[in-house]
């Protein structure tokens, strides 16, 4: 599946590349759970694809952890330049809500001359350590099943092109999901009233 969608982003790309004064490619975005793992938005690796993952069940309770980041390149010409590329993100449950939030990426590194450039958080490039978006995204969060919703973007300058231009899947973004599950000392408290409603049941 992957192979063909490569084949076809190329065959759709290559007659435009040489016209489009800026865009993204190769974009990914980087679950942080102590760990990391690097998910393909708009990218055809060996990585996993983000849309559709499902990216585990947590429980801050024992220190569970969750922040994002990412890594992407940009392509310019023609006058245009791209000035800094983001990562937007929301969390909502059940249905589609909130704002996003923006995490921006440090400029890495030139690939060649032709006015390709990579952006990201991770060790890379000018990056010396890796950095990812503040806090612990799971604080906060009722038990339940989360959607993780993200697109990527990039700001120009707005010379024979847009600005921002975005890799969003079509304006549908990209969307994986988790779990939150209860606090141990919770479970555990639900777990004795409930013993001590049946007991005081069974000796009425």
């Amino acid at each position: 599946m992957k192979s063909a969608q490569l084949f076809l982003f190329a065959a759709l790309s290559l007659p435009f590349s040489g016209f489009a004064a800026t865009g993204l490619f190769d974009q990914f975005v980087i679950i942080n759970t102590g760990s990391q793992t690097y998910y393909d938005i708009g990218a055809s690796t060996g990585n996993p694809d983000f849309q559709g993952s499902d990216l585990g069940t947590f429980n801050p309770g024992t220190g569970s952890t969750l922040s994002l980041g990412g890594q992407g390149k940009s392509f310019k010409n023609n006058s245009s330049d791209v000035t800094g590329m983001q990562l937007q993100y929301r969390i909502w449950q059940g249905t589609e809500s909130g704002a996003f939030t923006p995490f921006s990426y440090a400029f890495q590194l030139n690939i060649g001359g032709g006015g390709d450039q990579q952006w990201g958080s991770d060790v890379a490039g000018s990056n010396g350590t890796a950095f990812y978006t503040p806090g612990n995204l799971l604080s906060g969060l009722a038990n339940g099943n989360y959607t993780l919703e993200v697109f990527s973007q990039i700001n120009t300058n707005g010379v024979n092109t847009g600005n921002p231009e975005f890799n969003n899947a079509g304006a549908a973004n990209f969307e994986a999901t988790f779990s939150v599950v209860p606090e141990p000392s919770r479970a555990m408290l639900g777990l004795i009233g409930l013993t001590g409603l049946l007991f005081r049941r069974r000796r009425a």
